[in-house]
């Protein structure tokens, strides 16, 4: 079992290039200034290497939506404090918290808590993504794309390859590409995390795999941060709205 892990965890770490955080792998950064914290796993099974991926994925989380939390102290049985964000993370599904919990680390002071059932999860999710290679790396480039200046000069004719809707048409998002970009670069994209993968029956096939794409828009009233929906469907993500689908 442990070298099926490393296997997963080095090909997770240089084949689909999530950074592997040499040195510094049991610390995240949160808040305005980059405050860091140490991490704490409750498993205490876990491998070095895979406590170090996981630490690097929760890093690619809070890297801008972290950027508003704050750290509360308080003295409570089982926590020191807890890390106070005003919006929940668009990374994560509804059925997982990113983790908050801050407790004591003996001579180190504090830590972030990383419940089990969370890097249980993530161990699944790096198995996913080594049987699914593909798919992973595909979903990383999308998103780059997207953050890149080659989306913004995007033709009204090669929209279809990066969103469809149900009812729709490829003539149908050509007619209305204009529209359709100008709310698309409204927001604010980011790299999704291993979390982020699900299958639904909602879609164009009998099983579906989608991806939730972090992402913020800007208003005189503060930053908004949500996901936004993209599928796997014929050989490429798209953004996709799709009837009945809910975030």
């Amino acid at each position: 079992m442990k070298n099926q892990l490393f296997f997963i965890v080095f090909f997770v770490t240089t084949v689909i290039r999530v950074p592997y955080c040499i040195g510094q792998s049991n610390v995240v950064f949160y808040g305005a200034n980059a405050s860091s914290i140490g991490v704490s796993f409750v498993d205490t099974n876990l491998t070095e290497s895979v406590k170090s991926t996981i630490v690097a994925d929760l890093r690619v989380c809070l890297s801008e939506w972290g950027k508003n939390g704050e750290l509360r102290l308080r003295n409570k049985e089982a926590s020191a404090g807890y890390i106070d964000n005003p919006s929940r993370s668009p990374y994560f599904p509804e059925n997982i918290d990113f983790p908050e919990n801050i407790v004591s680390n003996g001579t180190s002071g504090i830590a972030l808590q990383i419940p089990k059932s969370l890097s249980d999860a993530y161990t699944n999710a790096f198995a996913f993504a080594v049987a699914n290679s593909n798919i992973a790396a595909a979903a990383n480039e999308f998103v780059a794309f997207l953050s890149s200046s080659n989306f913004v000069a995007i033709s009204s004719n090669a929209l279809p390859n990066y969103v469809m809707q149900k009812n729709m048409s490829t003539n149908d998002i050509i007619e209305t590409a204009h529209e359709i970009i100008s709310d698309l670069r409204k927001q604010t994209y980011y790299p999704p995390s291993f979390l982020g993968y699900y299958y639904s029956p909602k879609g164009p096939s009998a099983s579906n795999l989608w991806l939730r794409v972090p992402c913020s828009t800007h208003s005189p009233l503060g930053t908004d941060w949500h996901s936004f929906p993209a599928l796997w469907h014929e050989g490429k993500w798209r953004f996709c709205i799709w009837e009945n689908w809910v975030q």
